[in-house]
Formats: C-alpha cells, sequence, structure tokens
C-alpha cells in the first residue's frame, strides 16, 4: 500500500485591490493529459493519480486593509496550475465567495471523498494574516477572512485548523499547502542541514514540511498589484529562470530559487525590507520527501539528449522508454556504461533478452510485489534506490511462469465479469415479472377492500393514501398533492378511523395529514403505529426525528426498522441516508444499489431510477474493467511471444 506524501508549506507574504467574489471549479476534460500523464509519459510509472487544489485570494476585506494582489495571485496561480501543471480539479474562491463556510465543506468533505491513496492536494492562500499572542509567551497563526474585524478570532482561520485539514487529505501521496499571509505561530521543527539534489525515487517518499516565506517581524510585499513571493513561487516551479537540470523541480529547489529571486529583486531596486525563507518540519520522523513539480520542456530536452536508434529485429540492444538504444554510438549495454543512467524498457515482439553470440542477459530488472521493470543497462532503480539485477534465463522462465498464470486469472477474471452481468440481467427480468403479477394481485385487493369500506374511509384513501404504503387501497397521492389537500384529509380521516378503530391504515393516514398542521400529535401517532409494526409508520416517524428532533441517529434505527419490515421508502431513505454519509451499511444488503433494488422490485418509482442509475455505474465500470483485461491480455500475448524460446535456453 502506498504511503502518504505530505509536504505542507506555508509562504508568508502581504498581497494584494479587491475584485469581484468568484466561486469556480474546473475540471479538466478527459481528452487533455495530466500531471500524471506527463509523469507517466516520462517516467513509465503509474505512481500518481489525479491533482487536486483549492486556490483562495482575499483583498477586499471590510476591516483590514484592502490589498489589490490576492485576487489576482489566485487567479495567476490557477492559471499556472491548469495550463502549466497539469491539475485535474481545481476550485478557486476570491473576496466574499471565499466563506468560511465554503472552505471548510471543502476541506473538511468535497475534497478527503473525492482524493485517493496515489493523488495530489494543493491548497494555496493569499490574503492578510495575524499573530496571536497566548498564555505561556505562544503565538498562533491566522488565516483572515473578508468580514474579520480586528481580534475577531472566531472570523478568521487558525492554524490547527489548517493543519487539520491536512489529516483530513493525509490518505493522498503528496500535499502541499502554501499560504501567503503574513503571521508568525506556526509550530514545527527547523530543517538541519543542507539541501542536495534529489531523484524521483527520493521525492516519493513521504514528507511532512512548512515553508515560510520569512521570520517574525518582516514585512513581505507586493509589487504592482502582485505578490513577489507567489510570482517567484510560479516562476521557480515552472523553471522560468533556472529550468530543472533533471525536469524535475522539488520543493527545496523551489524555495531555493524563490530566495535568490527575492534578494535580487532586493538588490536591484534598493528596497530595505528583508524576507528570508526557511524550510521547516512538522514531524521529526517520515520525512524522506518533498511535493515536485514537473517541467514539460525541460523533460522532453532530457530524453532527446541520446539519438535515437531504432532497433532491428535481431538486434541485441534492447529499446528503452525513450527510443534510446544503447548510448551514442549504438553500443550494446552488456557490460554496461557505470557513468550512464539506464533507462526503461517496454517488451515487445521484437525485444531480444539475450546476446546471440554469448547469451548474456542484455536486460536488467526490478521487482516489486510480482511486478517488474525492465532496464537497458545495470544501474539503480530510479524510485527505491535497489540494485537492478540482470535478467537471466532463469529468471525469464520465472517471468513466464507469473506472466502465463496472470493471463489465466484475467481470463477468468473476465468470465465472472460476464457471468455477474448475465445472473443481474435474469434476476432483473424475474423480478419485473414478479412485480408486475404482484401489481395485479394488488389491484384485484384494493377494489375488494374499496368495496367493503365506508364512504368515510373511501374518502380518507383517496385523498391520503401514502402511494408506497404495501396496506394502501387505491393509488394514493404524493406528499405534495396531499398538503394541497391535508384540512379536508384530517376531517375524513378522523371520521373514518372513529369507525374502524382497528384499521391501521387510516390511522396512518391521518397522522401523514396532520403533518402539515399537528406535527406533535402526528409525531404521537406515528409512534404508536411503529409499537404496532406498521410498515409505511417507519419512514415517516424517521424523518421527525432527523428533521424536528435532529436525531440522525434514530433516524436511521427508524429507516431499518422499516426495512426489516418490507417498506419501499425506508429502504430509499437508508439509502440517501447511507449516501449522506450519515450512516453506514452494516451489510452487503444495505448498499445503496442493492436497497434500491429491493425498493424497484417492489414497486417504487423513484428507488426504480436509483437503480438503474447505479446500474449504469456498474456497468460502466465492468466496461472499463473488461476493457483493461483485454489490455492485459494482448499484453500477456506479447510477452508470451517475447518468451517463446526462452524455455528453450
Amino acid at each position: 500500500m502506498l504511503r502518504t506524501w505530505l509536504a505542507l508549506s506555508i509562504l508568508a507574504l502581504t498581497c494584494g485591490l479587491a475584485r469581484a467574489g468568484v466561486d469556480e471549479t474546473y475540471i479538466r476534460p478527459t481528452e487533455l493529459p495530466s500531471w500524471s500523464d506527463l509523469y507517466k509519459n516520462f517516467f513509465g510509472s503509474n505512481e500518481f493519480g489525479k491533482s487536486y487544489a483549492v486556490v483562495i485570494g482575499i483583498g477586499d476585506y471590510d476591516v483590514y486593509p484592502k490589498l489589490d494582489a490576492p485576487a489576482s495571485d489566485a487567479t495567476r496561480m490557477r492559471d499556472f496550475l491548469r495550463d502549466e501543471a497539469g491539475f485535474d480539479y481545481i476550485v478557486t474562491l476570491t473576496d466574499e465567495r471565499a466563506s468560511r463556510s465554503r472552505i471548510e465543506t471543502l476541506m473538511e468533505k468535497t475534497l478527503p471523498k473525492l482524493v485517493g491513496a496515489n493523488d495530489r492536494v494543493l491548497l494555496y492562500f493569499s490574503g492578510h494574516g495575524e499573530t496571536r499572542k497566548l498564555a505561556g509567551d505562544t503565538k498562533r497563526g491566522y488565516l483572515i477572512l473578508k468580514p474579520a474585524g480586528k481580534e475577531d478570532w472566531d472570523e478568521m482561520l487558525d492554524m490547527p485548523r489548517v493543519i487539520q485539514w491536512a489529516e483530513n487529505v493525509g490518505q493522498s501521496r503528496h500535499s502541499l499547502f502554501i499560504l501567503d499571509a503574513c503571521f508568525s505561530g506556526l509550530a514545527a521543527l527547523q530543517v538541519k542541514g543542507t539541501v542536495r539534489d534529489q531523484t524521483i525515487g527520493r521525492l516519493s517518499q513521504p514528507a511532512h514540511q512548512l515553508v515560510t516565506a520569512g521570520v517574525e517581524d518582516e514585512l513581505s510585499f507586493a509589487s504592482q498589484g502582485e505578490s513577489l513571493f507567489t510570482k517567484a513561487f510560479i516562476e521557480a516551479a515552472r523553471g522560468t529562470r533556472r529550468p530543472a537540470p533533471d525536469g524535475v523541480a522539488s520543493l527545496s529547489e523551489i524555495m531555493l530559487d524563490v530566495g535568490r529571486s527575492i534578494d535580487e529583486y532586493r538588490s536591484t531596486t534598493g528596497m530595505k525590507r528583508r524576507m528570508s525563507p526557511r524550510q521547516y518540519l512538522l514531524s521529526a520522523k517520515n520525512n524522506a520527501g518533498e511535493f515536485f513539480f514537473l517541467q514539460k520542456e525541460r523533460l522532453e530536452k532530457v530524453a532527446a539528449r541520446a539519438p535515437d536508434a531504432p532497433q532491428k529485429t535481431g538486434d541485441p540492444v534492447p529499446k528503452g522508454h525513450d527510443g534510446q538504444a544503447g548510448v551514442p554510438g549504438g553500443k550494446p549495454q552488456g557490460g554496461g556504461d557505470p557513468a550512464r543512467i539506464p533507462g526503461r524498457v517496454t517488451l515487445d515482439a521484437y525485444t531480444v533478452l539475450f546476446d546471440p553470440a554469448n547469451g548474456k542477459p542484455l536486460l536488467w530488472f526490478s521487482r516489486f510485489d510480482q511486478e517488474y521493470e525492465f532496464f537497458d543497462g545495470p544501474g539503480f532503480h530510479p524510485r527505491s534506490g535497489e540494485k537492478l539485477l540482470p535478467f537471466t534465463s532463469e529468471e525469464a522462465k520465472k517471468f513466464q511462469k507469473l506472466t502465463t498464470e496472470r493471463a489465466e486469472a484475467l481470463k477468468k477474471e473476465k468470465e465472472q465479469l460476464e457471468k455477474s452481468k448475465a445472473e443481474r440481467e435474469a434476476r432483473d427480468a424475474a423480478a419485473r415479472d414478479a412485480l408486475a403479477k404482484k401489481q395485479e394481485e394488488d389491484r384485484k385487493l384494493r377494489e375488494a377492500e374499496a368495496a367493503r369500506a365506508s364512504g368515510a374511509g373511501q374518502h380518507c384513501d383517496e385523498l391520503a393514501a401514502n402511494p408506497n404504503d404495501k396496506n394502501k387501497v387505491g393509488p394514493g397521492v404524493s406528499f405534495a398533492v396531499l398538503k394541497s389537500q391535508a384540512a379536508e384529509a384530517v376531517k375524513t380521516c378522523e371520521a373514518a378511523t372513529k369507525q374502524s378503530p382497528n384499521e391501521l391504515r387510516f390511522k396512518y393516514q391521518l397522522a401523514r395529514s396532520l403533518q402539515f398542521s399537528d406535527r406533535a400529535r402526528a409525531f404521537t401517532l406515528f409512534q404508536d403505529l411503529v409499537s404496532k409494526r406498521y410498515p409505511a409508520s417507519f419512514d415517516n416517524l424517521g424523518w421527525m426525528q432527523l428533521t424536528d428532533k435532529n436525531n440522525p441517529a434514530q433516524a436511521v434505527s427508524m429507516f431499518r426498522s422499516g426495512v426489516q419490515a418490507g417498506d419501499v421508502d425506508s429502504m430509499v431513505s437508508l439509502a440517501e441516508m447511507i449516501d449522506r454519509g450519515q450512516a453506514t451499511a452494516a451489510n452487503p444488503s444495505e448498499t445503496k444499489m442493492e436497497l434500491c433494488r429491493r425498493a424497484s422490485e417492489l414497486g417504487h418509482l423513484g428507488a426504480a431510477q436509483c437503480y438503474q442509475a447505479e446500474v449504469a455505474k456498474l456497468e460502466q465500470a465492468e466496461k472499463d474493467r473488461v476493457q483493461k483485461l483485454e489490455q492485459q491480455k494482448v499484453m500477456m500475448e506479447v510477452i508470451g511471444t517475447v518468451l517463446q524460446t526462452v524455455t528453450k535456453r
């Protein structure tokens, strides 16, 4: 399981004139390449997933001095992340739209649900910051929102809260927090020693870091409506001034360039203010890596350093991931060049494994959890640092056995997916037939019941019956329709209840009608009906527990009891609570899809739509999985072709 990489950076700076607030969300179109696509293209690995960002800029303050840079800083940061850094999902908030509730919803609910183990998260804030002195000579930093006044700490975002957000997305591989505001009071450990160039392997490790633009009592600054620190940070990440030699800009390298940029600006302008960027650790342990950006143009130049020497059938030199075959001049890599970095090799039908002259291996490999990575020369793995091993004939036999077993497993998995789909379709067809038969039987029973009922009872059924109550007589009316005739329904159902006190259906319909005029009495009636196990009453009482009593736990308990009693509304309500995150499925029968399926089979129209939507999601996932299996099958066939002569060696 991949470990989380947390690189938390705090960049302190006073910025910028207010603009009209914006709240916009960018989602990268599927046809455009993302950061993870760029990484995979150049490093041949699927280690990273999607990149998410929340970009905030506040300058139009109600009490604090207005700033002209934050909104434009936020726009520049958004444009850089979207157009150059390849981020997949960016929410941009400025001024009044950057409210406390909106930000907390994003950081407490939205992102934690979206972000996965291989994803990256970036939060950027530009605006005022404040330092609060606490007892015991301690301090706490705050980010100031638009409506906050002096010392209105409850209208600001304190640093412990920001740290909590970092924990909320702690499942991600990388997270970088850039807070472009002036304050101190950041709990951190100072980094010891100097920074050196880092490899991809080094950068892929976990990290818990914090960076400030300056130390306490230093003022940060803006120039011509642009935050100097934010500008320097974007330019360093982009490689505008000093492109990273290998196309990978680590956080340490970025901060080093930021410091140089600020020093150069102060020197050329004669500015007396000081800014001293510092790097800290948020934890004393588990800090081996860093957040990093990829500089596409530089990566392309690195990949193009060696001439592209096409490989011919029978050529003993394997082709690397960038098309490079050996070193310049086409020298075979049998013995290896100790100064050369080995390139990745993707096996295809023309890959030659062994030198036909002497039988020596022409590939080196690394293996992790049954997954092989191949290289065109000796050396060390760029991420793990492990020494690469020669791909001998014995190792090739093991690899061939593994790929054969995997191909068989893929075949069985595809067959199982297709079988599951056929079984589901057959079950759904049988359920539809059974439902049609049951509906016809129910219609005949309702007609017989209606003929026996009194006039008041018939009128109560017509005005207040629940369409999803399995004990109803007649078609029933929706809650919206009932509202328009609730007063008449109460009078009619009161009379029906007095005439037939043992008929719980009339008492339920009376309680249902009373929800618009006397909720306390309706609550009491529903409680009595629940005690008598009247199925439809569980759903009504559950929603009153949630909306009137603010008791979600009791509401979920009511819905679960209704499900056990066979009430379709309770099934749909429990599915909604689980979907909201207010309940957890206790067993496989409580998944949203399964609850909607059961309710759909029992005739609930809304549940039918819910079930079809869930089936569509499942079928799309299965379709994607089958497509992936087909691709893997093709790869297995290619590998089989490559290895077809191995066992003869």
